[in-house]
Parts: structure tokens; sequence; C-alpha cells
């Protein structure tokens, strides 16, 4: 299944995806890559047993860059 993950959670037991219900874009543009560039990663890999999950609001994200730039 392809997601998004928190690249420091691979191989815990805290394997973290990013909730995708509150986006309808392209995935390889979700606004967390630029709010935070270096910490989530897009995988194909299937989800281990384990899976917690975070929630973004798109209107915080955009927040997060604008006040970046």
């Amino acid at each position: 299944m392809k997601h998004i993950r928190q690249i420091n959670s691979v191989n815990t037991n805290t394997y973290t995806i990013v909730l995708l219900d509150n986006y309808d874009g392209v995935m390889e543009e979700h606004p967390i890559f630029n709010a935070f560039p270096n910490a989530f990663e897009i995988s194909e890999n299937e989800l281990p047993d384990f899976v917690q999950y975070v929630s973004f609001e798109i209107d915080e994200l955009n927040t997060i860059i604008t006040n970046r730039q």
C-alpha cells in the first residue's frame, strides 16, 4: 500500500504514517514534504503489524511553510 511515512519510525514499534483523509491532491505533492522536508517519505512497502497514524490539517501545514519563508 502506497503511503507517506515518518522516516525515523521505520523498523521501530512506532511506525508512523500520515492520514490522507483530509487531502485530495497528489500524494507526492502533499504539504507535509515542504513543512517537514527531511522527516517524511513515500513508501510502497507493506505496512507492518503495528502502525500509528498522524493527521495534519492542510492549513496548519501551509502556515508552517509560510512562516519559514
